[in-house]
């Protein structure tokens, strides 16, 4: 009987950058931001070099009556060194196994090129197929088209809590809008960052570009100091006290005050992009987390917290921070979470039993009475196929003590959440999910679920949300963007 390698070609979620396509995701590859099968050269292998790959995969591997192929995608760096992000054997075959192996060890890979300069990171898909007890492969290119109009469609929610009841009780005093670009001259329904800043103007990202929003109409937004080019993508967006909007993009931050765009070089700034920005009105600070740790700018000026000058701090890797009432920063890094306070003492959360260790915040809100509320992601699961983690969303109350809300303990319909926010008119948290919807949370024992079929939420995976002055929310997805506001 003939043996086959499983494919199952799968993509959890659309984002032409950063984007994990295959079930099977691999944590040995640094990734903070990569584009797709891009560049006007794509990347690609030495043909004569790849060829001898294979040839010691025939030679080291017993392919005697075995059939069947299995994708994988190769991260390509600048440099041509490769590293497989994702791939299709569910099993984890040992012929998968000694694949990724030489993959991982192959020098010969070819860079994408984009304006005649290398893409920083490019991911490829190759197939290899075995057939007549021979192995060979190819490389597999994205039809973007397709794939982009693949995910413009909403995905039916995903509720792993099966004991909890919604009883939905406060949904019917919620007016819910959408502008999609079926209704509306929104260019796409990409959305994953939003910001609202000091005037009421909504600036949100889409898979093709920047857009204003001021209530009646999408405005194109683009900074226009540097040539966009065709993959030109924004990552993070934020506004400051002084109105002025931060932008991660391809390569560069940007800021937009006042009608004027202005680039920061990673010489003068230290860094080129990163994961978040955050806005500190309180200490009037910005944040910027990245790879080479938290960059802050206060009154003009640029600051580092990182592992050489902050003994502590497990990981450069910083995904997101925040100042408290109190001003102590919390910081989520892939390798732990911690808290400076304000004499510069750190509580790394690894040395600890709490709800923390183990976990990356990802996002974090509080209330008037100092309590805090965090968003979590298990940065070292045992099970690396398991979808409802170890994560939830966790309360540090102000006396210090610390509580886990996950789908075995309360109302929580999944554990993957986005963003965290307290309402404060209703003494509620609103958590976003990127498979289950919005959630409420009355913060005693009332847990509400809103999603595609049971709301005009025309989608379960919601990006990021904001409120604006009036205290409606505003929920960036991937079908458009949503307001909801108190009838």
């Amino acid at each position: 009987m003939k043996k086959a390698i499983f494919i199952l070609l799968t993509a959890f979620t659309f984002n032409l950058n950063a984007q994990n396509l295959f079930p099977v995701k691999l944590d040995n590859c640094k990734t903070s931001k990569f584009c797709l099968d891009c560049g006007d050269i794509k990347a690609g292998y030495v043909e004569k070099d790849f060829k001898k790959l294979e040839d010691r995969l025939n030679k080291s591997l017993n392919l005697s009556g075995i059939s069947g192929s299995v994708k994988l995608q190769v991260l390509v760096d600048s440099k041509g060194k490769g590293c497989v992000l994702s791939h299709t054997d569910q099993s984890n075959s040992p012929i998968s196994l000694k694949i990724i192996e030489e993959l991982n060890k192959f020098s010969k890979w070819t860079p994408a090129i984009k304006d005649d300069v290398k893409e920083e990171k490019s991911s490829i898909n190759l197939v290899l197929i075995i057939k007549d007890n021979r192995i060979s492969g190819q490389i597999e290119r994205v039809d973007m088209n397709a794939f982009k109009k693949a995910f413009d469609r909403p995905k039916s929610p995903e509720i792993f809590n099966k004991d909890y009841v919604y009883k939905n009780e406060n949904l019917k005093n919620y007016k819910i809008t959408v502008w999609n670009s079926g209704n509306s001259n929104l260019p796409n329904n990409m959305n994953d960052h939003i910001s609202i800043d000091n005037n009421g103007l909504i600036w949100l990202t889409t898979d093709e570009g920047l857009v204003t929003f001021n209530g009646k109409e999408f405005q194109n937004a683009e900074q226009n100091i540097t040539d966009k080019g065709k993959y030109f993508r924004y990552f993070g967006l934020a506004t400051d006290n002084s109105n002025t909007k931060w932008f991660f993009a391809t390569g560069n931050i940007y800021s937009f005050n006042d009608g004027k765009w202005t680039k920061y070089e990673e010489n003068e700034i230290g860094i080129k992009s990163g994961y978040k920005i955050i806005n500190n009105p309180n200490t009037n600070e910005v944040f910027f987390t990245s790879d080479k740790g938290l960059t802050i700018l206060k009154n003009g000026k640029w600051s580092l917290i990182n592992q050489e000058n902050t003994p502590g701090l497990p990981s450069n890797r910083v995904s997101f921070a925040k100042r408290d009432s109190k001003n102590r920063i919390w910081i989520g890094t892939y390798s732990g979470s911690v808290m400076i306070d304000e004499n510069s003492q750190v509580t790394n959360f690894e040395n600890t039993e709490t709800v923390l260790k183990g976990k990356c915040i990802t996002s974090m809100d509080e209330d008037e009475n100092g309590n805090i509320y965090f968003t979590l992601y298990e940065f070292d699961r045992k099970d690396k196929q398991k979808v409802n983690n170890d994560e939830g969303i966790a309360i540090r109350y102000a006396d210090g003590t610390f509580k886990q809300f996950t789908t075995e303990n309360s109302g929580m319909p999944f554990n993957h959440t986005n963003c965290v926010l307290y309402d404060k008119k209703e003494k509620a948290l609103w958590i976003s999910t990127d498979r289950a919807g919005l959630v409420r949370f009355d913060l005693k024992d009332g847990w509400e679920n809103y999603h595609n079929e049971n709301s005009d939420i025309p989608t379960s995976y919601i990006s990021t949300m904001t409120f604006d002055k009036e205290g409606n929310l505003y929920l960036a997805t991937r079908q458009g963007l949503v307001k909801i506001e108190r009838k």
